[in-house]
């Protein structure tokens, strides 16, 4: 389940306008008769608006060393010290997430669940909570499309006791009957709850479905999240038949970051994982998609309401293409907060939409997706429709101007810096080097490309998603259908029944 689309768009920019207006000063009362008196002085002169102060020079910051170490049954281990803080931050990542599941949506996320709940090496749920909150830690379980990672973060001082507990958790889960019913419940109720109530949810699950679209078969990113019915037919048995089959020595990194060396690590991970064994799987088929050859637009019917979410998206280039940073520039450029055109036109100018913006996925293998969104009332579903489209076409023809640049590139270099800020950002920053296959300066790198781009690079990174985009909106069929028609054949779905067809459109 890629909880993390919605909450994966781009990092908000704050702008701030002041304004200082004065009004004139009301009028004098009427003198008594015969009475002079000297005329009231003019109001004074509004203060200038003063230019904001140049920017100053960042840091340059440079991600820190990773020792890389390995035990002999193929575990990988990264190492970054930080001994500032007595604290380290434990993460183990296993290349494996919800890309996997196969015929049987939610299953990596559902069995991620219940590692954390499920209880582990004979501790029951309970227990293992107490045994975390009596180091001052909690278990942390994420699950997304390339991978699962498990994290506790603790006192240095309780390293090896951490490392025990995320031992246990990844090797030796009890995942039991009761909580996998319990999980099972509370799954079902989330995305029935979704499916009747959140046109975000509707709407990715549409975009994501049809962007990743494949003529004779299913695409491992091509489900946003699961469906109800999908978790009613998940079994225990394949749980534990999932994580057996994944979580395995050579399939997975050790990161450990703070205030710990790299021979503590090695020590204390040949004690708890040393003993691990199992062959990495099969990676999933990932056949690239076609875009569509001609525009239609898909809507999640929601009948009598007064909102609508709209996704506008592409699929472009790959996570290690060398335009990565022009990229990135360009989604800043259109929807990187409240200083990107969609901010400035859609919401401010023209009134479309309470929310906009853009946002580009990040996917290990194949095709990323540049996705331009708007929260929007009904009436005004159509037009955002019209200037989300007119702006996706823009970014890839008009180079940015330097101000645009400027803002843009110097907020990417400049705002990755708090991300080093603390122990678990470094964690999960390196575990994603390792997830995605990118090298140990990557960053560095990353962020020197941002300072010398042109705007004519950012244009043509962006020129790459210039096919025909999938367009995705959930809202009032009987309102939308006939209007949306304009841009395409309608096919409106029902999101409460496993999306089936309800009805269609023609174009006009």
């Amino acid at each position: 389940m890629n909880r993390s689309f919605l909450s994966s768009l781009s990092s908000v920019c704050a702008l701030a306008i002041c304004l200082s207006c004065q009004q004139p000063a009301p009028p004098v009362a009427p003198s008594a008769a015969g009475a002079s008196h000297p005329s009231a002085p003019p109001p004074p002169e509004p203060p200038a608006l003063l230019e904001p102060p140049a920017p100053g020079v960042a840091p340059a910051a440079p991600f820190p060393t990773i020792a890389h170490q390995a035990l002999q049954n193929g575990l990988d281990l990264r190492v970054v010290e930080r001994h500032v803080h007595a604290i380290a931050q434990l993460t183990l990542v296993v290349r494996s997430g919800t890309a996997t599941d196969g015929e049987k949506p939610g299953l990596a996320a559902v069995t991620g669940d219940l590692l954390k709940d499920g209880g582990a090496g004979g501790l029951s749920p309970k227990k293992l909570v107490e045994r975390a909150e009596a180091l001052g830690t909690s278990i942390e379980v994420r699950t997304d499309r390339d991978s699962t990672r498990i994290s506790l973060g603790v006192t240095s001082e309780d390293f090896e006791a951490a490392l025990e507990i995320l031992g246990m958790v990844a090797l030796t889960p009890t995942l039991l009957d009761a909580e996998f019913a319990k999980l099972k419940a509370r799954e079902t109720d989330r995305l029935r709850s979704a499916a009747r109530g959140s046109a975000s949810w509707a709407a990715a699950m549409l975009l994501y479905r049809e962007l990743y679209d494949l003529p004779t078969a299913v695409h491992p990113y091509s489900r946003y999240d699961a469906e109800p019915g999908d978790i009613a037919k998940l079994t225990l048995a394949d749980c534990r038949a999932w994580h057996k089959a994944h979580f395995v020595p050579n399939n997975a990194s050790l990161v450990v970051v703070g205030d710990v060396t790299p021979d503590r690590v090695q020590r204390g991970a040949a004690k708890v994982f040393g003993g691990w064994k199992g062959e990495a799987p099969p990676p999933p088929s990932f056949t690239r998609p076609l875009a569509p050859s001609s525009r239609q637009i898909y809507l999640a019917d929601r009948p009598g309401s007064a909102q609508s979410q709209v996704f506008v998206g592409l699929l472009g280039v790959e996570r290690k293409s060398p335009e990565w940073a022009a990229l990135s520039a360009a989604n800043q450029v259109l929807g990187g907060g409240v200083s990107g055109r969609l901010f400035l036109d859609v919401r401010e100018k023209r009134s479309l939409a309470y929310g906009t913006g853009s946002s580009v996925s990040e996917v290990a293998v194949g095709p990323t997706a540049l996705v331009l969104n708007a929260a929007t009332q009904t009436p005004k579903a159509t037009e955002a429709v019209r200037a989300l489209l007119e702006h996706l076409e823009k970014i890839g023809t008009s180079p940015p101007s330097q101000a645009e640049l400027d803002s843009a590139t110097r907020f990417l270099a400049d705002s990755f810096v708090f991300r080093l800020e603390t122990v678990g950002s470094v964690a999960d920053l390196t575990a994603s080097l390792w997830v995605n296959g990118l090298p140990d300066d990557y960053y560095d790198d990353y962020r020197k490309d941002l300072r010398e781009l042109e705007a004519g690079a950012v244009s043509a990174a962006a020129s790459h998603y210039r096919a025909t985009p999938v367009i995705a909106v959930a809202g009032d069929a009987a309102v939308l259908g006939p209007e949306l028609a304009e841009f395409g054949p309608v096919v409106v779905l029902d999101p409460e029944h496993g999306f089936s067809l309800k009805r269609s459109y023609p174009k006009k």
